[in-house]
């Protein structure tokens, strides 16, 4: 079975479809060309009466992507990279002044999407009709394009043998404390969203975890095991970075006695292999590697160019649109599209011990954030 053929049915059946379609997500049809008169080619036809683009995506990638549609479309796209928390901004200020310059967003914030952007029509989101067969029912509403795999890493220079870690409690140990480098949870809001995702849905893979590390069964004062794991992790004294692109050459740089740990997306890897630094995935992590983030398309509700931001939407949903963020080790949802060779993190072979977000409680994830934050703060002072 091909690689994507086989990581799709492998996290239905592992996650029991955790990322499941949202009900609360508005249908769109009234948006540019509707579904009953739609076909690709009539989609592609009204696009290229339109205007120019704006899209946006957390990855450089994107700049390509939109290079390449235009080049296939003739309809002049502008790639854009914006972090998720500053996607937000922009699409809702747009929105606030009734001045929408950016027409498609490609966001991670899957709970901040489904719980305020779509519900009050900031944002709309659309699924090409024609790609029902290829992409699972639980991606389609909201439309999912892409599942953003983020892994704990450690130097493969000096540990030679494997990862130094195999459970996260490790991390919450003396032996690293101020040594694990993250993103800056207060600037990435999908670690907040993980920690609520964790406590909600996976709390006693936490407890079982702890009692595996230390021997005994958790006892805290915590709301969870999740939460009395977050302090100590916090209480630890992470090196915080601005993106984990920072991440990368910190757990990799050459010459460290006691490297760092880190937690960066798989796209860092490609970096670790062009700047030539050893990095590695900490594969049979317990309770878990890491965690997937879906990537959502949102189309800009006051968009000027309704057919061409759906086009685009199509267009990142196949193989051919999404090629350069495959490279990257994202996973399309499209069970068509197919894997590069040689993908750098090696992440497709470990995907089942990653973390799966259930879309079915991303309305907690949204509305805790802020508790989250502050947990954070205080126990990282």
């Amino acid at each position: 079975m091909p690689k994507q053929a086989h990581f799709m049915s492998g996290i239905s059946l592992a996650a029991m479809v955790a990322i499941a379609s949202v009900s609360a997500a508005p249908a769109q049809e009234s948006l540019g060309l509707s579904n009953e008169d739609y076909s690709l080619e009539a989609l592609i036809e009204a696009a290229q009466q339109e205007g120019p683009i704006t899209v946006i995506d957390a990855t450089g990638k994107i700049v390509t992507m939109a290079e390449n549609f235009s080049e296939k479309y003739g309809i002049e796209a502008t790639g854009v990279k914006m972090s998720a928390q500053e996607q937000e901004q922009v699409l809702l200020r747009e929105a606030a002044a009734g001045n929408v310059q950016t027409d498609v967003f490609n966001m991670s914030n899957l709970p901040s999407v489904t719980s305020q952007i779509l519900p009050q029509n900031i944002g709309v989101s659309w699924f090409p009709p024609d790609l029902a067969e290829a992409i699972p029912e639980n991606y389609q509403n909201p439309a999912i394009t892409s599942l953003n795999p983020w892994v704990w890493s450690y130097n493969t220079d000096v540990h030679t043998d494997g990862c130094p870690v195999d459970n996260m409690w490790a991390l919450t140990e003396p032996e690293w404390e101020g040594r694990v480098a993250i993103p800056d949870p207060l600037l990435r809001n999908e670690t907040m969203f993980w920690f609520n995702q964790l406590e909600t849905n996976s709390d006693d893979q936490m407890a079982q975890a702890y009692e595996d590390y230390f021997g005994e069964p958790l006892e805290t004062d915590e709301a969870s095991a999740t939460a009395e794991w977050v302090k100590r992790f916090a209480a630890n004294h992470p090196t915080v970075t601005r993106s984990d692109s920072d991440v990368g050459p910190i757990v990799g740089a050459p010459g460290q006695a006691e490297p760092f740990m880190g937690f960066v997306s798989a796209a860092i890897f490609g970096d670790a292999v062009e700047d030539g630094y050893g990095m590695g995935i900490c594969e049979g992590m317990e309770p878990f590697v890491g965690q997937l983030t879906p990537r959502v398309a949102v189309i800009a509700a006051g968009t000027e160019h309704p057919n061409a931001a759906k086009l685009f939407v199509h267009y990142i949903m196949t193989e051919e649109g999404m090629a350069p963020q495959l490279a990257d080790g994202k996973l399309s949802t499209n069970t068509e599209a197919r894997m590069p060779e040689g993908e750098p993190s090696g992440v497709f072979d470990i995907v089942d011990q990653l973390h799966v977000t259930d879309s079915t409680t991303t309305e907690s994830d949204f509305a805790r954030l802020q508790d989250w934050q502050d947990f954070w703060i205080v126990n990282s002072r």
